[in-house]
């Protein structure tokens, strides 16, 4: 019995020590690449969901596309994308979304050296903007669904002021605009 013992154990110290040696690759000889886990980004970066654009035209209080006129869309204040309008007074902005933020979102239209007044459209307002109403009620909000193009007039003085007359927004409402 111990015979059969002792053979038993050598026979398990073999296969241990040839298991070792597989293992480990001898003296000089290359290393196998080791196999690199992915690594998780640092919690700072945040990833971008997606790409979206905003597009439209402008035109005159005529009806007649603007050429040249600069387009801009804000987020909290800081201009995140801009374009410039073509021959038929059209725009298109890319920008990349950030969802679920609260942050205050407008659009400014703007034709230097004209006649025609700045616009200016909110597409989301903050609940801090909101709560100190840092926005003037006079500037148009817009309901932003998928595929809305933003069609902006652009008046001159004497038009905007009685604009901002008729719609009453002097007296704190703010305006909504359809489709503007």
């Amino acid at each position: 019995m111990r015979k059969v013992c002792v053979t038993f154990l050598a026979i398990a110290f073999i296969l241990a020590a040839m298991g070792i040696a597989l293992a480990v690759p001898p003296t000089g000889s290359p290393r196998p690449p080791e196999e690199k886990k992915p690594s998780e980004p640092p919690q700072f970066i945040r990833t971008i969901q997606g790409e979206t654009s905003i597009s439209g035209v402008v035109q005159d209080q005529n009806k007649k596309p603007l050429k040249d006129v600069m387009v801009k869309l804000f987020v909290e204040g800081v201009v995140a994308a801009s374009a410039q309008t073509d021959g038929a007074g059209a725009y298109n902005l890319k920008y990349p979304i950030d969802i679920g933020k609260d942050k205050t979102v407008m659009l400014w239209y703007v034709a230097p050296g004209t006649q025609w007044v700045s616009k200016a459209v909110v597409l989301h307002e903050s609940k801090a903007a909101l709560a100190s109403n840092l926005i003037s009620p006079c500037i148009p909000r817009v309901q932003v669904k998928p595929f809305l193009e933003f069609n902006v007039q652009m008046v001159d003085v004497a038009t905007r002021n009685r604009q901002i007359a008729q719609s009453g927004c002097l007296s704190g409402k703010p305006v909504s605009e359809k489709g503007q």
